[in-house]
């Protein structure tokens, strides 16, 4: 009788070989139950070397934010249970700085810190285990934030990260209830977090209070979030090869000539897509169209625009963009 192999360890295995991970990988590891899952599968797909993707190993990073009194007990757990798999761990201590959290309090400046920890110790490809779940409070958190397509877009199975590391997330296809069944079958031990149940966090106050409302009324409403999310990211996609047209961009390039005829919502969009291929993260919509004004008119060939903020400027001068940074 051939073993049935768990959606959990499918999913991760898919997600191995469709985006080709190999080398070094490290996973997120906060102890719950849903990077303890993650961390026990991923540990079982790579024991069975004649299905492994390719050459890789495994390593686990533990991001102590100090914020609970149980967190020490918490790195401890972590580091018994990659002791007891064979796995290494890396825990990492970090401090919240608030005062840069775009007004998102503990849970902005935690995020924050984390992928700042990600940057300094994880591997090249970084692992993280949020679900379907996950995604459908992600996007109704994104649109009661008025949020643009792409924050609709939510959570992809691959973001590149700014230190260049790619996050690949492989069980976005799974919902919560797969996650408890595999710990439920391999039995796997977690901890539970405290704050997790704190309705004061925005996040806790969707996943306990909004969602069980809305799913009373409308059954399939984790899908149609879900759904939702998938359509935004292909305009997205689609919008960013507008993006490119627009611009003749070719990578290094952004001539602007063309914009000076075209709507105000193509010169926005063009603008906030080129401003993202630069590193730099978008503004409002109110600034990118101040911009987009300032930027795209036609006027005397050898007469030079210029918008920008604090951090940078654009310039556009003989018909190409340049970015130019603010040097303190």
């Amino acid at each position: 009788m051939v073993a049935r192999t768990h959606p959990v360890e499918q999913a991760l295995l898919d997600c191995l070989l469709r985006q080709r991970v190999q080398g070094q990988v490290t996973i997120a590891l906060s102890g719950g139950i849903d990077s303890m899952v993650l961390l026990d599968a991923m540990h079982r797909v790579l024991a069975r070397a004649s299905t492994a993707a390719a050459p890789m190993s495994i390593d686990a990073l533990h991001v102590h934010h100090g914020l609970s009194p149980h967190a020490d007990a918490w790195a401890q757990f972590c580091q018994q249970q990659c002791e007891a798999r064979a796995i290494r761990l890396a825990v990492v201590p970090v401090k919240l700085d608030r005062m840069t959290t775009d007004g998102q309090g503990v849970e902005g400046a935690a995020r924050i810190a984390r992928y700042a920890a990600f940057g300094e110790h994880a591997a090249p490809t970084l692992l993280a285990a949020q679900h379907a779940d996950d995604q459908a409070e992600t996007v109704l958190h994104q649109m009661l934030r008025g949020t643009g397509l792409a924050g609709l877009a939510a959570m992809g199975e691959v973001r590149i990260l700014p230190s260049a590391q790619r996050l690949l997330r492989p069980l976005l296809a799974l919902g919560r209830a797969d996650i408890a069944d595999y710990a439920d079958a391999y039995d796997v031990a977690w901890i539970s977090d405290e704050s997790n149940d704190d309705t004061a966090f925005t996040r806790n106050f969707i996943r306990h209070d909004v969602m069980p409302l809305l799913e009373r009324r409308f059954p399939h409403a984790a899908a149609s979030l879900r759904r939702t999310a998938r359509h935004a990211a292909e305009s997205v996609e689609m919008l960013q090869a507008l993006a490119s047209l627009d611009l003749a961009w070719d990578g290094a390039t952004a001539h602007a000539d063309a914009l000076d005829q075209l709507s105000r919502a193509r010169q926005t969009n063009a603008l906030y897509h080129w401003l993202r291929w630069q590193g730099v993260i978008a503004p409002s919509q109110a600034q990118l169209e101040e911009w987009a004004a300032q930027l795209f008119r036609v006027s005397p060939p050898d007469k030079p625009h210029q918008a920008g903020g604090h951090d940078f400027i654009i310039q556009r001068r003989a018909g190409l963009l340049k970015l130019v940074r603010r040097i303190e």
